[in-house]
Order: C-alpha cells, then sequence, then structure tokens
C-alpha cells in the first residue's frame, strides 16, 4: 500500500470520528494548554487523548453550514467522490476562509487526487491559520516525500514532532530521512 493509499482512509476515519458539536476552531483558548500538555506528556495513552482533544477543536467551525459542508465534504472522499468532496470543501472555505480544517481537509484531498502543488498551497493556508498544526506538517512531509524531495521532508516532519512528538509515522521518516540528507557523520 502506497503512503497515499494508506494515509487518505486513516484522515478521513479519524476526522469523522472526532465530529461534535461545539463552538470551537484553531483560535480556541483551549489549545495553548493542550500543546502544552501534549509536549509533557510521558506515556502514549495520555498522548492520544490530548490528539484527539485538539482534531476535535480543530474540527469544529464554530458554523453548522460549514461543519456540513466539511462533514459531507469527508464522506465524499470517502467515496472516492473526489470532485463533489473538492466543491464542498471549497464551498466551506469561502463561506470562512479563516477555517484552518477546511483548507486542511481540501489539501489532503488534493494529496489524493495527486495535486501535490494544490495539496501545499492548501497547507500553506492551513499553516498560516494554525502553525501548530501537526496533520498538516505530516501531510507536507508526506508531499515532499513523494516529490523526492528529502530535505523538505525531513524539515517537514521535524517541525510536526516539535509540535506532537508523538507521531510515529514522522518519527520513522525523520531517521530515514537523516541518514539520507544528512548521511553518516564520523
Amino acid at each position: 500500500m502506497t503512503l497515499r493509499n494508506w494515509f487518505i482512509p486513516v484522515v478521513v476515519a479519524a476526522a469523522m470520528a472526532m465530529a461534535a458539536s461545539s463552538l470551537a476552531r484553531q483560535d480556541d483558548a483551549r489549545l495553548e494548554t493542550l500543546f502544552q500538555e501534549l509536549l509533557a506528556a510521558k506515556d502514549e495513552d495520555d498522548a492520544k487523548r490530548l490528539t484527539v482533544s485538539i482534531w476535535k477543536i480543530w474540527y469544529q467551525s464554530g458554523s453548522d453550514t460549514v461543519d456540513l459542508l466539511v462533514a459531507n465534504g469527508d464522506k465524499a472522499m470517502a467515496a472516492h467522490r473526489f470532485d463533489k468532496a473538492h466543491e464542498l470543501f471549497s464551498a466551506a472555505i469561502k463561506i470562512d476562509p479563516q477555517f484552518a480544517e477546511a483548507w486542511n481537509r481540501r489539501a489532503t484531498l488534493n494529496y489524493a487526487m495527486g495535486r501535490l502543488d494544490e495539496s501545499v498551497h492548501d497547507i500553506q493556508k492551513t499553516l498560516a491559520l494554525e502553525p501548530r498544526h501537526f496533520g498538516a506538517l505530516s501531510g507536507l512531509g508526506l508531499i515532499y516525500d513523494a516529490l523526492d524531495k528529502p530535505e523538505g521532508a525531513l524539515k517537514a516532519y521535524r517541525k510536526a514532532i516539535s509540535v506532537n512528538p508523538h507521531l510515529d509515522h514522522a518519527k520513522k521518516r525523520i531517521e530515514i530521512l537523516k541518514k539520507e540528507v544528512e548521511g553518516s557523520r564520523i
């Protein structure tokens, strides 16, 4: 299974599982404490709980309309109805261009469709709104991996784990990429 084929079902399932009704988004005041606790988490269970809490906040725009568009976009993406998903994520972005997760969802979709330049653009928008978005940073690493740009991938993965040190895939890729980019130092 390629990285792209592995990534899509995991992200869509996680996003759909975390949807809950509340008014929250990337500028929610609770995030600062959650990120501090995530950095200090000593065990994987605690880290997983904190990560889920962060995603739940990120996933809520504060608008029922935007949340419905994103949720339906996720369903369309999961069903490989990519054009419909793109339409829905784009509509959510048009309504609320300050909602980082709508940009991130469309970035994921663009990655799935092989539109890597468009995915990078949407990740940049996501990170401009939420620089700590470890999902977007990990996605950027995947894109640079796909483009055979190991320096960019290494930088993105390192940034992702600087925010969330419990990202196993990013940590594994860093170890591999360090050898490739930095070589063995004597």
